[in-house]
């Protein structure tokens, strides 16, 4: 994983080839592992000597651009690249570049805490901030045990409107941040995280905020030796642990990828992971792939009877490989632990789901109607949803009741996007109970849907059960805090339990939406 220096051996300034130092070459570590407080010292003394030289402007220009400094960043590495036009060198440049215009509006906020910086563009995303704050706090307590490592603070985190730029700002191209469904990254020593504005249903945007932490506290901590597999079997188990009493847990489709890739023997392989999971072919490939990592910590932690992400992360930071750690973890030799794993895999059960529903993320701009009525694969029931939308235009609800129920039929009533129109229907006609009733048959299946527990928030409340519209609506936030809706009713949710601050917050917040 340690990447050499830009030009190996030498690099030539001024036209002159020179070797470079051994206190370069330890300057370069440290930044390849995000330590910029050992990499701000060494640069330091380095350029006291010659801040001319193109290594040093190379490292300098790279220390600013983990430091969060992009303007100056570029202009280093600018003047690197006039000197010595390495790929790395240039790469790191335009990267500097672009993020150096793509954020120059933003609105940075330091947490409570003092560990976080959260940066985002200015208007509606500035929702993100109380709630990720929130987040990041339990985060930070939970996973810095986990892993027994303290990173120095603060941590930056980037919050970006689209998809369109992230891939602007990092490694990856926007097609494949869409085809695989990876819509957040750890890179360049900070959290980078698209907008759940970006996507027509949101998506579980405070655990991939949790996630991409992991990442940053496997990275430091290892000083960058863990390979993308361990990386994301790590970050995948342990994102659900800011929650209070949160169990890492397999969803029912996770399960159902699993089952269809053991019977097909059709499971991806851990090389085919890198270098990155944003290079797979589908967000199927790449959900069956995170599936199988986090199956591979939950094997570990079984075999050992408890956590071992700090011994697993700390033996690959004190130089054994990947294959050596997990052999010392699970005292498995290596050469018979995939066998091991895959006996594990097939003892859990796991197994297909009745209907096959599409889970990928629809992107707003990209996806359409049609797109999320494929998610139907039945053809007689995917018209009488359409015919039942045709209804809900016209605000027809009897008539539109009268189609969904048709198609439930067909499908039964696990769909989560039969079942959540369904469910509007009935909550427009005044039906709380029924609509109740039918919106909770799928979420044993689908527990992240965020339709659901929208409407199912909505229908509690109407029936005077604010407790329990609490739980459903707040989980709608991490999801999509971007529906008016959900603030407004968790105004009055608040207002109910008698959490006045809270009403007036989530008034704000949908007075803003509005």
């Amino acid at each position: 994983m340690k990447r050499l220096l830009i030009a190996i051996f030498l690099l030539v300034a001024g036209g002159a080839a020179h070797a470079v130092t051994p206190e370069q070459r330890e300057a370069d570590e440290a930044l390849n592992a995000w330590d910029v407080v050992s990499a701000r010292a060494l640069i330091e003394r380095l350029n006291a000597e010659d801040a001319d030289d193109a290594t040093n402007l190379y490292l300098t220009g790279h220390l600013h651009l983990l430091e969060g400094r992009y303007r100056e960043a570029a202009d280093y590495l600018a003047q690197a690249a006039l000197k010595q036009p390495e790929p790395l060198v240039l790469h790191l440049k335009e990267i500097a570049l672009n993020t150096a215009e793509a954020t120059k509006d933003y609105v940075e906020r330091r947490t409570a805490d003092g560990a976080f910086v959260v940066a985002h563009a200015p208007g509606i995303d500035e929702i993100l901030v109380p709630y990720a704050e929130e987040a990041l706090g339990r985060a930070w307590k939970e996973l810095t045990r986990i892993f027994d490592y303290v990173p120095e603070t603060p941590i930056r985190i980037e919050f970006y409107p689209t998809v369109d730029v992230l891939g602007q700002v990092s490694p990856l191209t926007v097609a494949e941040i869409r085809t695989s469904g990876t819509i957040a990254l750890c890179k360049y020593n900070r959290l980078m995280v698209t907008s759940p504005r970006d996507l027509v249903y949101g998506y579980d945007w405070l655990d991939t905020v949790a996630h991409e932490f992991i990442h940053l506290l496997i990275t430091k901590k290892s000083k960058n030796q863990v390979p993308i597999w361990l990386h994301e079997g790590l970050a995948k188990y342990y994102e659900v642990k800011w929650k209070a009493e949160a169990k890492p847990m397999l969803d029912r489709h996770s399960e159902a990828f699993l089952a269809k890739a053991l019977e097909k023997d059709q499971l991806i392989s851990f090389e085919a992971m890198s270098p990155s999971m944003a290079k797979l072919p589908s967000q199927e490939a790449t959900a069956t792939a995170f599936a199988e990592v986090w199956t591979v910590i939950a094997f570990l932690n079984e075999r050992r009877g408890r956590d071992v992400a700090d011994e697993l992360v700390a033996l690959m930071g004190e130089g054994k490989s990947d294959r050596d750690a997990v052999a010392a973890v699970s005292g498995i030799a290596w050469e018979r632990f995939e066998k091991s794993w895959r006996g594990f895999l097939k003892a859990q059960g796991y197994r297909p789901l009745d209907a096959d529903f599409q889970t990928r993320l629809l992107f707003k701009g990209k996806d359409t109607e049609a797109d999320e009525l494929a998610a139907i694969k039945i053809d007689r029931a995917r018209e009488y949803v359409w015919l039942g939308d045709r209804m809900r235009l016209r605000e027809r609800w009897g008539a539109a009741i009268k189609e969904y129920g048709k198609a439930t039929t067909h499908v039964g009533d696990r769909s989560p996007l039969v079942q959540g129109k369904l469910g509007y229907a009935l909550l427009k006609a005044g039906r709380y109970a029924d609509a109740a009733e039918e919106l909770v048959k799928p979420l044993a299946d689908n527990p992240r849907h965020v339709v659901l527990h929208v409407y199912l928030g909505q229908a509690l409340l109407k029936l005077g059960r604010a407790a329990e519209a609490r739980v459903h609506l707040e989980e709608a936030l991490t999801i999509n805090p971007f529906d008016p809706d959900v603030h407004g009713a968790l105004a009055l949710v608040y207002e109910a339990l008698g959490e006045h601050a809270k009403a007036a917050e989530e008034r704000r917040f949908h007075k803003l939406l509005q």
